[in-house]
């Protein structure tokens, strides 16, 4: 509720929008008061969860502290982001609070949001994470790219049932400089992937839900948060699924941020060029794609290759040395 208060209602009020819905001035400071309401929320709560967590029987002094100063300040921080005006930096520090009380409900469950290389040696753990962030930026690309081809096409049909944004994604979310595309890609992959999607599929797994409804759940939650594209905001469906899909295959939630800010960052970078431009820049990019994963995949492969395969065990029985096991049994006088 607290992360996505304010960024889902803002999407159903701009989808609204499209469809000639005149939302009363009432409903935009209703908006700005709830998400407030939201910060001084997430002020106490988390607050309260790093409290409990540091005791005196669990941490030593000098960490308490710096815990619980760091908590407050967070939350303190987060409440004057929430007022309006504060632009993509508050939105930025907001997702990032969001996101630390995210890791704290899931901590107190016994949850762990990222499960990390496990023990498997230095070059396949990089690979590992290679192919998280590799297919976390391919995810982004296609639904990002599924979303502009809808939008594009029912712009070429010209109907008035099904509107559509009329500016581009930068100018709908008023991010005018670099620094705002970087402030709002902080905030997207805080609350996107900490929250929406490794969150809330820990916190659905832990409670036994099936399959079906963590890929619905998230996907809703990702079309209605892009709701200002409208009807193409569909597209964003694939764009949440294959995060999903990755996450819950792997479980690494920092390659996960990697790949999806890296994502942002590009998409913004090249969508005001024109569309020779970009399938220009798109080619450019295979280049140190292409080189990265050769580093990165070649030791991999190569200690795979080198792993010594060690035969079956053999058994006593197998080899036919030893009795069989029904004839060690006697029975009882």
């Amino acid at each position: 509720m607290i992360a996505g208060l304010a960024p889902v209602a803002g999407g159903l009020m701009q989808a609204g929008a499209l469809y000639g819905v005149q939302w009363p001035r009432g409903a935009f400071r209703l908006l700005q008061l709830g998400h407030v309401a939201a910060a001084v929320i997430l002020f106490f709560w988390l607050s309260w969860v790093v409290i409990a967590r540091t005791t005196r029987c669990r941490t030593r002094p000098r960490r308490r502290l710096l815990h619980r100063g760091a908590a407050v300040a967070s939350g303190a921080l987060a409440v004057c982001a929430a007022a309006p005006g504060t632009g993509p930096v508050g939105k930025a520090i907001f997702g990032c609070v969001v996101a630390w009380l995210a890791l704290e409900v899931c901590r107190a469950q016994g949850l762990n949001l990222d499960k990390g290389p496990g023990a498997v040696a230095v070059p396949r753990g990089r690979a590992q994470v290679w192919t998280v962030v590799k297919y976390t930026f391919l995810a982004c690309a296609v639904g990002g790219a599924a979303t502009m081809l809808l939008q594009q096409a029912f712009r070429l049909l010209d109907t008035a049932a099904v509107p559509v944004m009329k500016v581009d994604q930068l100018s709908t979310l008023g991010l005018s400089s670099p620094s705002d595309l970087v402030f709002a890609a902080v905030w997207a992959v805080a609350i996107e992937d900490v929250v929406i999607v490794a969150a809330v599929i820990a916190l659905l797994t832990a409670a036994r839900r099936p399959s079906w409804e963590i890929y619905a759940t998230v996907c809703v939650i990702e079309v209605v948060l892009h709701g200002y594209f409208g009807l193409p905001a569909v597209g964003m469906a694939l764009y949440a699924a294959g995060r999903v899909w990755l996450y819950q295959r792997y479980g690494r939630l920092v390659p996960l941020l990697i790949g999806h800010f890296a994502a942002d960052l590009w998409g913004g970078v090249i969508m005001p060029l024109p569309l020779s431009h970009r399938l220009v820049a798109v080619v450019v990019l295979l280049i140190p794609l292409l080189l990265i994963e050769r580093w990165v995949q070649d030791p991999a492969a190569a200690e795979a290759s080198d792993s010594p395969v060690l035969p079956p065990a053999r058994t006593a029985q197998a080899e036919g040395s030893g009795p069989h096991p029904a004839a060690t049994l006697t029975k009882a006088p």
